[in-house]
């Protein structure tokens, strides 16, 4: 070529692979830069053409062997533009792979023909012109310093990018100090020096530029070093002609591309491609079998976008969501407090964003890269004169409203915007937030509804579960995953009953004793620090922890100790038959006249108060009181009245404990309860009775505050019989009965908290606790935070079922609901 003539379209075509040289190492845009350079590239081989072809006059000329030289150049761009068509193409893929393996697909005739033209080109531009573009640069006269300039650049960018290169990149340094002045020739010994000079400094100054990009790495930097070193000085001493090795790999990479991959694209998207894609028909999932041809939907999303309610619980205010879905990513979430009434409130919901974002970590765990992930501003808005305590309180307020909607003047982020009065109705939101998200198995990404409006308050301030942690040990990890999935449907008591005849498992600072006597042994026991744990876990999503120590009956060996007065603070204990004096073994009580007991309590008050944080709620116990010890033991007095000086007198220490008492202050119901309105009425107002039977919710609390903890519908255990029981005595709660019991629309109860299911553990361990609970407690929290008169219907059932897979996601080993079929096919079953 001739340099004056073609200098315009040498240059158009130098100048994009020096851009490409700097902007490859940016991997998010390099699919763009190398189309844009690669456009480039073709407007300066049309430039070239002219040049060769056409004379400034417009004469025809003929073509001699240059335009050989343009083969390879045609057929590189053609490859490039390949190349970046798949890359930009993968991601799509595997939504739709229709779009690689169909006739004319990406595969075909952007791989496949392009190939096979840069295999053809390639080899007749070898053939005259070389193998590299460095040819092109060694037309350039090297007395022209602008050329120079650019010679050195195209040097120092494969400095950068392609040590491989080093023998042609030396052979042009040669030539150039070869060429440089003709009338003086550098001999053959000085040109030997400059060549073996040169391949070292070529390494060096590779390895010296990627350096730095390897000690961004926190180890292995020497090791990463050392193998750069050694790969750049085998590629530049130990291959004598390169030109031919970069030339065979080169034709291999392209046969492997053209041929190969296509097939074994073929074959993995046969291979993964599902069974089975999913329809919306009439507002209902329907399965096909999936094709290569037609459109491959999740379960999972056609379920969120098929004009479904899929929020758990149900919210009791107005509800719009959008039935078309948007790609999102954990970290692209990003949060903005703009107005909030206390700085915990600020930092409790900081940390209760983080939950959210670590919820969503686990759902995405195995995504895949997604070019479209938006972006979401959260921005909150707490009432500045809302709750300034972040702990929930017996009067907070825990409704919330919320709009999601994409960003105004941008198609690449949404907007939401929280409202609420509390930290609690903040952190309902991003839960109800949470339910909005799923990961996609297909696409590979999570997703989130484009669109939504909630407006949202529980129907009870009290909705709660009970685990029973003494007849059977329980580690503190299966505490937290139980208030994990609490959190999961907005349940906000977690009603810890830790003590019990059977074991005194909690340690107190004040009372090291009880556990020291009552203890299964060392590694059956909650620290201090344990109880501040699970206590601060749960006030981060939004429940309280209500430590219950049951007292008077439900005592054991925790209680013996002391001298011989202290020693009798406890009585009936062991005694037989136990059948006659307790549930079940061992039977013991506190003896109501001993002054001692009641010291014990005021300390045992205080601290569970101290640590758990909770003081405007207390359980104070006082079931299964066994009126037969009292009477052997005190034969003179009614055990009736024995129950009520002990009562009072708990009462009385717990109000010393935290200055007041505490706004509701429960107690189990019994036969006892009768008393309750006519002895403890100085006490009447703050107190509230957990009831276990209509019967006694009728009889004995009408007017009275309850927690309603029914036996026969929310009470976990039921239909496992009773380990002392040959033949069950009960029915099996299932989920449908817990869902419908709805004692407050048969009768009038009034002054109605909430309600409570109950798990006991006599018959129950760490191994089986999951799926004794879940989903059925999942069924209670929507009864009492919904309450719509709906039963368990199919559509109940399809939104308990998608829930089931939220809780699974979270490490929750719920039981199913259904076979896996109905799952499939929900409006089927």
């Amino acid at each position: 070529m001739d340099w004056k003539t073609s200098k315009p379209a040498i240059w158009s075509l130098l100048i994009p692979y020096l851009l490409l040289e700097h902007f490859m190492k940016t991997l998010s845009i390099v699919s763009y830069i190398s189309m844009l350079g690669n456009y480039l590239n073709m407007a300066g081989l049309a430039l070239i053409i002219y040049h060769i072809f056409l004379a400034p006059h417009g004469v025809v000329l003929l073509a001699s062997t240059d335009p050989l030289a343009l083969f390879f150049v045609i057929g590189t761009c053609l490859f490039n533009l390949s190349a970046v068509a798949v890359i930009l193409s993968l991601d799509k893929a595997l939504k739709n792979p229709k779009v690689l393996t169909q006739p004319c697909g990406m595969l075909t005739v952007g791989m496949f023909i392009p190939t096979v033209f840069t295999t053809v080109f390639g080899v007749l531009g070898y053939w005259s012109f070389g193998m590299m573009e460095e040819n092109v640069l060694r037309s350039l006269p090297f007395d022209d310093y602008s050329a120079m300039a650019a010679i050195g650049l195209y040097l120092i960018a494969i400095a950068f990018a392609y040590p491989i290169q080093c023998y042609p990149a030396i052979a042009m340094i040669v030539d150039v100090i070869k060429n440089w002045n003709p009338q003086s020739t550098p001999s053959d010994e000085l040109l030997k020096t400059i060549e073996t000079t040169a391949r070292p400094l070529f390494v060096m100054t590779s390895c010296m530029i990627f350096f730095p990009s390897v000690a961004k790495s926190n180890y292995g930097i020497e090791k990463e070093y050392r193998s750069l070193l050694t790969t750049n000085f085998f590629i530049c001493y130990m291959i004598p002609i390169q030109g031919a090795f970069v030339a065979f790999v080169g034709n291999l990479c392209t046969t492997l591309l053209a041929f190969v991959f296509p097939a074994m694209m073929e074959l993995c998207i046969l291979q993964n491609l599902p069974q089975w894609t999913w329809e919306c028909v009439n507002d209902k999932c329907v399965p096909n079998r999936a094709t290569l041809d037609g459109k491959l939907q999740s379960l999972m999303t056609c379920n969120m976008l098929c004009a479904s309610m899929t929020l758990w619980p149900q919210p009791t205010g107005h509800v719009s969501l959008s039935t078309t879905a948007v790609p999102v990513r954990a970290d692209l979430f990003h949060l903005q407090i703009l107005t909030f009434p206390s700085r915990p409130v600020r930092e409790h919901i900081f940390e209760a964003f983080d939950i959210f974002q670590g919820v969503l970590r686990k759902m995405e765990r195995g995504s895949r890269n997604f070019e479209e992930w938006q972006a979401v501003d959260v921005r909150v808005a707490v009432n500045e004169s809302g709750q300034g305590d972040p702990r929930l309180r017996l009067d907070t307020d825990e409704s919330y409203r919320f709009s999601l909607r994409p960003k105004n003047g941008t198609t690449r982020s949404l907007q939401m915007d929280v409202y609420a009065n509390s930290f609690c109705g903040v952190r309902h939101a991003f839960e109800t937030l949470s339910q909005i998200i799923w990961f996609d198995l297909y696409a590979g990404s999570l997703f989130m509804l484009e669109a939504a409006n909630v407006d949202d308050v529980p129907r009870f301030r009290y909705r709660g579960l009970m685990l029973d942690t003494a007849r059977n040990y329980f580690p503190v990890s299966d505490l937290l995953q139980t208030i994990d999935g609490m959190a999961s449907c907005k349940l906000n008591t977690f009603h810890w009953h830790a003590t019990d005849s059977q074991s005194f498992p909690v340690e107190f600072d004040s009372l090291p004793q009880l556990s020291r006597y009552g203890a299964y042994g060392p590694g059956a026991i909650y620290t201090t620090e344990d109880i501040r744990t699970v206590s601060h876990y749960a006030r981060l999503r939004g429940i309280r922890v209500l430590l219950e120590v049951d007292l008077p009956a439900h005592v054991g060996k925790a209680w013996d100790w002391g001298d011989k007065h202290s020693a009798e603070k406890v009585l009936c204990l062991d005694n037989k038959p136990w059948i006659e004096y307790c549930n079940e073994p061992p039977c013991g009580q506190l003896n109501p006249r001993n002054v001692e007991v009641y010291h014990v309590m005021l300390k045992l008050y205080a601290e569970i108060m101290q640590l758990t944080g909770v003081d405007d709620m207390f359980h104070i116990g006082n079931d299964d009181v066994s009126q037969r010890c009292w009477a052997e033991e005190f034969n003179t007095t009614d055990p009736m009245d024995l129950w009520v000086v002990f009562t009072t007198n708990a009462l009385q220490r717990l109000e010393a404990a935290n200055g007041k008492l505490p706004n509701l202050t429960i107690m189990w119901s019994t036969q006892m309860s009768e008393r309750v309105k006519l002895d403890l009425k100085p006490f009447l107002h703050k107190l509230g009775l957990q009831a276990r039977d209509l019967a006694s919710t009728q009889k004995y609390i009408s007017g009275l505050r309850t927690i309603i903890s029914h036996q026969d519908a929310w009470d976990i255990n039921n239909g496992y019989s009773k380990w002392y029981e040959e033949t069950g005595s009960s029915n099996y709660n299932s989920w449908q009965r817990v869902y419908e019991h709805r004692p407050w629309a048969r009768k009038d109860i009034k002054y109605v908290e909430g309600g409570e299911a109950t798990v006991w553990s006599s018959t129950l361990s760490t191994d089986g606790l999951d799926s004794r609970v879940w989903p059925r407690a999942a069924a209670l929290a929507e009864r009492l935070w919904s309450d719509r008169a709906e039963g368990a219907t199919r559509p109940v059932h399809a939104r308990l079922d998608i829930h089931r897979l939220r809780l699974k996601t979270r490490g929750i080993q719920v039981s199913p609901l259904w076979s896996n079929w109905c799952s499939q096919n929900p409006y089927t079953c």
